[in-house]
């Protein structure tokens, strides 16, 4: 298979442009973490959950720096390029921007990473192991990284692009290099079961361990929490239609809205679909109080609405997590989730209800059934059994005994 020419810069790049930068070992275990989408300024929750990763693999001991280019966009589309470098405890965050305006995009694009690459070398070494989240250009990425330096990597998918109802993994050369990178991996792991399955139907063929994403039940816990008389039904999401189908879940809220008058239905989040979707509640003549918009919430604020909440309501055609019903559920809250992810395995009928994908009928009766019985669920078990499965010490502790196995055979 012919190399792009951005593939072939970076090959040379790492393999003349690096050797002064990688010639002493760290005293401690250096993890190089390259990913496809990560928090930035200008988008602080796109791929938080591979920060929260980095954070969990830190918290086991190990010298973790994150690589990362994005082009500048919106009121820093002029700016030059420039480095971003951020520290928390052993993290270690480089994020270069880079102007992407003009053509060769792809020659900038590459030309962005290796500096990413590059400066996380320099700031604390040669990495002995790399992990790239999300499929396929940062498992390239660590591909060739790995073959110059002689070092092991895996791969940790989360993208939803292989389910039939999000079909984006198409294309020969896209499938081929996938699958070398597959092929050539120390380890593979995604988030969830589901996920897993949907790749394998697309030809992948690997073997995993789940590891799921983390979290953050120092934010996210029963204290605090509040049942309100008033019924209040949450959903956190992007507000892209597509994926979310928050039609579904208005349409819902509008059926039992009148056996519950006094209920509100509170979306919180941004997005691309969140002027129609208010357009599409507007239609619906309910009181003007009965739907709320807050916005995007985040940290305190977004754990508070979950603490006030009588259950989260999630009406996605698909999702590969899933992770705001972990998080509700961390506060004691039940959820109400159509039947996407592994959350059937996990909620049951004692933390919520599943309900199937697009039955409108089927997810208004869950949600007046949890409404009517909303004080009978297990706040501090629910909490309990999400610290157990997915709270930061089990993550960090899944991540470092994959990491040593794989540190082991090397």
């Amino acid at each position: 298979m012919n190399k792009d020419p951005a593939e072939l810069n970076l090959a040379i790049f790492l393999t003349f442009g690096t050797q002064a930068c990688f010639m002493s070992e760290p005293k401690n275990i250096h993890l190089l973490y390259i990913s496809r989408w990560y928090p930035t300024a200008a988008d602080p929750m796109l791929g938080l959950f591979v920060r929260k990763h980095a954070l969990a693999a830190a918290e086991a001991g190990y010298i973790v720096t994150t690589a990362y280019a994005t082009p500048r966009t919106g009121e820093t589309a002029n700016q030059g390029s420039g480095y971003e470098i951020l520290h928390e405890g052993r993290l270690t965050e480089v994020i270069f921007g880079y102007n992407n305006r003009g053509i060769f995009r792809g020659l900038r694009q590459a030309a962005a990473w290796i500096k990413a690459i590059r400066k996380a070398a320099e700031i604390n070494g040669k990495p002995q192991l790399i992990h790239a989240h999300i499929l396929t250009r940062a498992g390239l990425l660590a591909l060739f990284a790995s073959c110059i330096w002689r070092i092991p990597y895996l791969v940790t998918e989360h993208w939803s692009r292989y389910y039939p109802e999000n079909l984006q993994f198409k294309g020969f050369f896209l499938k081929k290099a996938t699958q070398c990178v597959i092929r050539h991996a120390a380890a593979v792991t995604v988030v969830s079961k589901r996920l897993e399955n949907a790749m394998h139907a697309r030809g992948l063929k690997f073997t995993s361990s789940p590891v799921g994403n983390v979290v953050d039940t120092a934010l996210f816990h029963p204290e605090g929490r509040t049942l309100t008389a008033t019924p209040r039904i949450l959903n956190v999401s992007c507000f892209e239609e597509k994926s979310k189908n928050l039609r579904l879940l208005i349409d819902a809220f509008t059926m039992i809205h009148k056996q519950f008058p006094e209920a509100r239905l509170i979306l919180t989040g941004e997005g691309s679909d969140r002027d129609s979707t208010e357009k599409y509640a507007a239609e619906k003549n309910l009181p003007a109080v009965a739907v709320q918009f807050t916005g995007m919430l985040t940290g305190q604020s977004l754990a508070w609405e979950m603490k006030q909440a009588t259950c989260l309501a999630i009406s996605s055609n698909y999702e590969t997590f899933g992770i705001v019903a972990y998080e509700a559920m961390a506060c004691g809250v039940p959820v109400v989730t159509t039947d996407v992810a592994d959350l059937k395995d996990f909620i049951g009928e004692r933390y919520g209800r599943i309900v199937p994908d697009g039955d409108v009928k089927a997810m208004a009766e869950a949600l007046a059934e949890v409404i009517e019985k909303r004080e009978e669920f297990p706040v501090s078990e629910m909490a309990e059994a999400v610290a157990q499965a997915y709270g930061s010490r089990a993550v960090t502790g899944q991540l470092n005994s994959l990491y040593q196995v794989i540190l082991r055979k090397r």
